[in-house]
């Protein structure tokens, strides 16, 4: 069964694609700037997210990490050349610092744990942090409006952690410095730097 990312990102309603491909846009416009060489994507899914990065950028290193093996089949098929493996974001095998830049699109929201996942991330980057997730409450009203998990009032079932923009932000400004923000509805999306 296809998961739920990739059903989000291959379907034909065209009112979900456009608001895929603005965040996609506006994740890509929070990197425009920075000198980056390595990137890695930790919960890359099926690798969309990647493609579209690494056609705005594609001088750069790539590595997608994601805890589904399908879902890293499925990436493998998506991006010949980009090295792709499963792994856990609470405890990934790579050195400290070892990525300039560190992506995780879509991936806390999911994780019991968020506090150390985001460690984990800080620890694994040399500089940049790219992270998004759904923006409430109005992710859980756009799935209402759309007659989604409408017995769980529009959230998610993968979902355990929900954060306005607000939140999320001053979750993020515990273990490293906001530098820009972006409102990509029905997300929140922010490029971060490690402390020093």
């Amino acid at each position: 069964m296809a998961s739920t990312n990739l059903r989000k990102h291959t379907t034909a309603n065209p009112v979900q694609r456009a608001l895929i491909d603005r965040f996609m846009g506006s994740a890509a416009a929070l990197l425009d700037g920075i000198e980056v060489a390595s990137v890695i994507e930790v919960g890359c899914g099926e690798g969309f997210l990647i493609r579209h990065l690494r056609d705005r950028h594609p001088g750069w290193r790539w590595k997608g990490v994601d805890l589904d093996e399908e879902a890293i089949g499925y990436a493998r098929r998506l991006l010949p050349g980009v090295t792709l493996a499963t792994g856990d974001i609470y405890a990934l095998a790579e050195p400290d610092g070892s990525y300039d830049l560190v992506v995780a699109s879509e991936v806390l929201e999911h994780l019991d744990r968020p506090e150390d996942g985001l460690r984990e991330l800080v620890r694994v980057t040399g500089r940049y942090l790219l992270l998004s997730v759904p923006h409430e409450p109005w992710f859980r009203m756009a799935n209402l409006g759309r007659g989604k998990y409408l017995s769980r009032l529009g959230n998610h079932p993968e979902h355990v952690q929900r954060w306005s923009a607000s939140a999320f932000r001053s979750f993020v400004s515990r273990q490293a410095t906001i530098i820009r923000t972006a409102g990509s509805f029905p997300w929140t999306i922010v490029l971060a730097e490690k402390w020093k």
